[in-house]
């Protein structure tokens, strides 16, 4: 796979909602977790928590790109007027190209469709690129405030609808 801005990179991303225990779930979750626990010297054993995007008003989604899994985001209830994003993430080979505002896109209209006004969402210090994103997006820096298990290092956007 070419690194980023290839030209040859194709651009038909689908994005759909998915049973979240689905192998392509699991398998972008551990993904994602093993380079958190890389860039923040953690490890993580525990499974991924799959209960909270089953719930009603809740959702996981990933995107394809010619078939192959390649990003997911899913949507938690924070409260009756707040959704939780979590599980961003783009596999590294495909970053660079827009698919991670695109997931975004997909989560802030399903968090819509769910009837949601207040997008929440938590990241860490050292994953600039993300932070970016938000803050272009239009996404807010706020007090965690207990809303969510954090740790030193998080950090938290909010967006009102």
């Amino acid at each position: 796979m070419s690194g980023k801005g290839s030209a040859d990179l194709p651009r038909d991303l689908v994005i759909i909602t998915v049973e979240p225990g689905c192998q392509e779930s699991i398998d972008l979750q551990w993904e994602m977790r093993r380079e958190l626990d890389a860039m923040y010297n953690e490890i993580t054993l525990d499974p991924p928590p799959l209960e909270q995007f089953r719930l009603p008003r809740a959702a996981f989604l990933i995107a394809w790109l010619d078939e192959m899994p390649i990003g997911c985001g899913a949507i938690a209830i924070l409260d009756e007027r707040t959704a939780h994003f979590k599980r961003v993430f783009v596999r590294p080979g495909f970053r660079g190209h827009g698919f991670g505002r695109r997931i975004m896109n997909a989560l802030e209209a399903k968090a819509v469709e769910l009837g949601y006004l207040i997008l929440f969402l938590e990241t860490a210090d050292q994953q600039l690129e993300a932070i970016g994103m938000y803050s272009s997006m239009g996404y807010k820096r706020v007090a965690c405030d207990g809303r969510v298990p954090c740790s030193e290092h998080s950090i938290c956007f909010e967006k009102r609808l």
